[in-house]
């Protein structure tokens, strides 16, 4: 079946002061035409970052 979205080793870190954190550490996932996904997980997981990247709102890290 074709792939409407594609996401491979998809990093995103956050930088304050001298230190860096992972925000999204190599994640990975597609979805199918017509399937309906959602994100689940706990706060600070990367639901919204991971959102944000794919709608073009932030750039991601690699």
């Amino acid at each position: 079946m074709d792939k409407a979205i594609v996401v491979e080793n998809l990093t995103r870190i956050y930088k304050k002061g001298k230190e860096s954190f992972f925000a999204l550490n190599g994640i990975s996932f597609d979805v199918n035409w017509g399937e309906i996904f959602g994100f689940l997980g706990p706060n600070g997981a990367g639901k919204t970052t991971t959102i944000k990247i794919l709608s073009t709102l932030l750039y991601p890290t690699s």
